[in-house]
């Protein structure tokens, strides 16, 4: 009884989130391949990409931006934010298991519906995934599929701002 409780117990402290850590924090680059099912690509990733003097992204076309990962997403208390500056959706892990991340995004606004991640890290400096979203943009019914990949740039991240949340 004794053993089972103590590897209870040990086990409980490895399940603790920095237990999890998937990540490293800093600056990463990421390039993700759109499939939208809208003819107009959603505001949020033309404003990312002006932000940081890209073009916005094309159907089926790579495209490249960067992203500022907090030791918090690094670590997996918080969902990583790749699309930084989308305020409309929330996200929240739905499971961490073995280097493998399960996110769902609830976006409410002029995008109003429900996405869903599953992003594999291939150690703590590369991760790659795919993403589904449903729902409606500005009222018309709409979907977004998406292949990306991401690779740690190194600490430093030159001016590329992190995601700060919300305070409703």
């Amino acid at each position: 009884m004794r053993r089972t409780l103590s590897h209870t117990l040990v086990f409980l402290l490895l399940a603790t989130p920095q237990a999890w850590a998937v990540g490293k924090a800093g600056l990463w680059t990421v390039t993700t391949t759109y499939q939208f099912g809208m003819p107009v690509v959603p505001p949020a990733l033309v404003a990312l990409a002006r932000q940081q003097g890209l073009k916005p992204p094309v159907t089926g076309q790579p495209f490249t931006h960067h992203m500022c990962m907090t030791p918090y997403e690094a670590d997996g208390r918080q969902p990583p934010h790749l699309n930084s500056r989308d305020l409309d959706c929330v996200n929240r892990i739905v499971s961490l298991r073995a280097g493998r991340m399960v996110l769902e995004g609830i976006c409410h606004g002029p995008l109003e519906g429900v996405g869903r991640s599953q992003i594999t890290w291939r150690g703590n400096v590369h991760f790659d995934g795919l993403y589904e979203f449903k729902g409606r943009f500005r009222g018309d019914p709409t979907s977004v599929s998406s292949g990306f990949a991401g690779d740690w740039t190194g600490e430093d991240c030159r001016g590329v701002r992190s995601f700060i949340p919300q305070n409703n």
